[in-house]
């Protein structure tokens, strides 16, 4: 359990979308995915009969559609993050 934030203290704004974010959450979904897939796979089988193999046209289905929800859903959420803030403040603070 983390430690409550001190008094006063606000977190400093997103500037930028985090890129690696993204990625891991579309890798942590698409692992997911394969795994509940391969489970499932797994306890469909009868007893006494041969496991029927899944055609990969839908593995790659079914993985692809659940990475792209974990892209889109951590893309939305970053892309928040970096919006946030006081109406009318600049979207970028650095003096380039």
């Amino acid at each position: 359990m983390p430690l409550p934030r001190p008094s006063g203290y606000q977190p400093r704004r997103q500037l930028r979308v985090d890129r690696r974010r993204i990625v891991l959450a579309g890798m942590i979904n698409l692992a997911a995915a394969l795994v509940l897939l391969t489970l499932a796979h797994r306890v469909s089988r009868t007893p006494g009969e041969l496991l029927p193999p899944i055609h990969p046209r839908f593995w790659v289905v079914v993985a692809g559609m659940a990475a792209f929800c974990g892209v889109w859903g951590e893309s939305l959420r970053q892309i928040s993050l970096t919006r946030r803030g006081e109406p009318g403040a600049p979207l970028d603070e650095r003096s380039d």
